[in-house]
């Protein structure tokens, strides 16, 4: 059985929405998230912070 749980939430000025504490509870969802555009909406899931590193490259001529 597929049960869909659903809330409105109104934008406010500076652009945001709240996501309700039960929805991030139920995602697992913690402080950093990511927000990603796809074909059918908005996906949102914990963001992973990956530490980068990048090789200085110096070619000047």
């Amino acid at each position: 059985m597929n049960k869909t749980v659903g809330i409105m939430k109104n934008i406010d000025n500076l652009g945001r929405v709240v996501i309700p504490k039960e929805f991030r509870d139920r995602l697992g969802l913690e402080k950093g998230v990511e927000i990603v555009l796809t074909r059918e909406g908005v996906l949102i899931r914990n963001s992973k912070y990956e530490l980068v590193m990048k090789e200085e490259v110096s070619s000047v001529k």
